[in-house]
């Protein structure tokens, strides 16, 4: 006689099927907080997110974020660059990098580690060297904004054309994005329940896709909020990384350009003024694959295992070697084949060398888990809003 004949009152999470599918693929058995539902929410060492805590955390952020940054300015305009700058900013780098550990939703967690530990405490060491985005010379409120938030201020082409008043920056610049990246995530959501028959790499290229709409998502809302305040018009996040055909225009001028420029400033720069251009992509990449893994901290509360490391170096090593090809005229392929062949290769390496720590940590069906839930609670909270009007019925 079978042990358990009656049906399941909460069935697996479509994430479960697709965790069975690959288990063997990425080693070991799945640990047992993403086995089902309800103990997904609890993955090891991070307590279950609750109205209440995100919100305590929250004001704890939007409390000593712009203490920091005026403690920040403040100092700034009174020390020299250099060591002393230095030493006397560093006590902010431990608030900022404590931030993150103080939200249990790991959407909220992995939106503070990059505007706290990876953004604002790389910001406010490029003050100290005199480089970078702030200056002790900006007005309070667009400082704190800057070193807080990951965004950049569009400059004026021309003097003349920074001595007119600024217009209202163009609010269609953000909103688009803002409310394109918002439906088709509804719609990745309400999808996610029947991807269980897909290959493992179209359901991670899904992954990737989730992860460009809801950056774009919140860093667009983040600098269209920025812009109304300061009256300033905000330079874009991404351009197109979803139609690429090279890895260095991928890289370099397409995705995450506030982390690029940062990028740019703390390490390829300095690198490649002293050996050469190859050596400062490698530096960049080396620091990105550094930043990834304390992020794969933050995320699981695991030790990291390298291969967030790994996979930034092979792509700079790619990167490189694709450069190469092309001043050689060994690589020229059409432009329909090269957006195929860019697109399959970072798919497959993301697979293979990316998404492997989080998955084996039940990282993405957490997060899956808290996207589903944020579109269940807007649609209800819209349908409560519009049946008074007759609109949506229970």
């Amino acid at each position: 006689m079978t042990p358990h004949t009656a049906p399941r009152k909460h069935p697996l999470p479509p994430a479960c099927v697709y965790m069975s599918a690959c288990s063997s693929r990425y080693g070991g058995s799945w640990p047992a907080a993403a086995r089902s539902r309800a103990p997904a929410m609890a993955m090891q060492g991070l307590p279950v997110p609750t109205m209440e805590s995100e919100l305590r955390a929250l004001a704890w952020a939007a409390l000593l974020t712009p203490a920091c940054a005026a403690y920040a300015r403040f100092a700034a305009r009174r020390l020299r660059p250099g060591l002393p700058r230095l030493a006397a900013l560093s006590p902010t780098f431990p608030v900022f990098a404590y931030l993150p550990c103080t939200f249990a939703s790991l959407h909220l967690r992995l939106f503070s580690t990059f505007f706290h530990t990876w953004l604002a405490i790389n910001k406010l060491v490029l003050l100290a060297l005199d480089r970078g985005p702030l200056h002790p010379g900006l007005p309070l409120l667009p400082f704190v904004l800057c070193a807080g938030l990951p965004i950049k201020v569009r400059l004026p082409q021309s003097r003349q054309t920074a001595s007119k008043l600024q217009p209202t920056p163009p609010v269609a610049e953000f909103v688009r994005p803002c409310a394109r990246s918002a439906l088709l995530l509804g719609c990745l959501a309400a999808a996610y329940p029947y991807t269980g028959w897909l290959p493992l790499y179209a359901l991670h290229y899904l992954y990737c896709i989730q992860i460009f709409l809801t950056l774009d998502l919140v860093l667009s809302s983040v600098a269209l909020a920025s812009a109304a305040v300061l009256g300033a018009s905000m330079e874009r996040h991404f351009s197109a990384p979803l139609a690429v055909t090279s890895l260095n225009d991928f890289w370099g001028r397409q995705w995450n350009l506030m982390a690029v420029d940062l990028l740019r400033a703390s390490a390829y720069e300095p690198v490649r003024a002293r050996w050469g251009r190859d050596a400062g992509v490698l530096a960049a990449f080396l620091m990105s694959g550094l930043l990834h893994e304390l992020l794969y901290w933050y995320m699981t509360l695991r030790r990291p295992t390298g291969e967030m490391l790994l996979f930034f170096m092979f792509q700079a090593a790619s990167q490189i070697a694709e450069r190469w090809a092309r001043a050689a005229g060994l690589w020229r392929p059409p432009r329909a084949a090269a957006y195929l062949l860019v697109t399959v290769f970072m798919v497959v390496t993301i697979s293979e060398m990316f998404f492997g720590p989080f998955v084996r940590a039940g990282t993405d069906v957490r997060l899956k888990e808290e996207t589903t839930a944020l579109v269940t609670m807007v649609w209800s909270a819209a349908k409560d809003l519009m049946r008074p009007c007759g609109v949506a019925s229970s």
